[in-house]
C-alpha cells in the first residue's frame, strides 16, 4: 500500500465522543504507555471495533518539527488515534525530540509521557508541526481482533 500523509481533525459526532469516552475508560483500566506502542494501537482498534467502527493499524513515520520517529498508530474514522504519545504537551514534544536526537533515555521519555492524561493524547486532532506519514498494515474486519 502507498504511504499517505494523515491530517488532523475532530472525529465527528456521534463517533468522536463515544470513542473518547471508551478510550478514557480503557486508559483508566490499563494506561496507554510508550512501553508497548504497538499494543496500545491494537487496544485502540479493539475499542473502536466494540463501537462498530472500522479501524486500521498504520506503520510509518511521526515527524515532530523535523525530528522523525518510526512509529505505529491507529486510524479510526479516517483520523489518527495515537494514545501513547501526549503530543498536545509542549514539554512532552521537547522530550520526544530529545529522545529522537539521543539526548535522553527511553525510561525518561516514558516518565514524561506517563504524567499526562488521555486528553493530552492524539484522538483525531494533533498540534501544528506534527505530521503522520504511513501505510496501513492491518485493517479491522467485523469481529476480528489484531494479533
Amino acid at each position: 500500500m502507498e504511504r499517505r500523509r494523515y491530517t488532523a481533525g475532530r472525529i465527528r459526532p456521534p463517533h468522536g465522543p463515544r470513542l473518547i469516552a471508551a478510550l478514557a475508560h480503557e486508559h483508566a483500566r490499563i494506561p496507554f504507555t510508550l512501553r508497548d506502542v504497538r499494543d496500545s494501537a491494537r487496544r485502540v482498534v479493539y475499542v473502536a471495533e466494540r463501537l462498530q467502527l472500522q479501524a486500521t493499524l498504520v506503520r510509518g513515520a511521526l515527524d515532530v518539527g523535523g525530528a522523525e520517529l518510526d512509529h505505529v498508530w491507529a486510524v479510526v474514522a479516517d483520523r489518527v488515534v495515537d494514545v501513547p504519545l501526549p503530543l498536545r504537551s509542549d514539554a512532552f514534544v521537547e522530550a520526544l525530540r530529545a529522545y529522537i536526537a539521543g539526548d535522553i533515555e527511553p525510561g525518561e521519555l516514558e516518565r514524561v509521557a506517563d504524567a499526562y492524561a488521555l486528553d493530552w493524547r492524539v484522538v483525531g486532532e494533533f498540534p501544528h508541526g506534527v505530521r503522520y506519514y504511513g501505510a496501513p498494515f492491518w485493517i479491522s474486519r467485523a469481529g476480528n481482533r489484531p494479533g
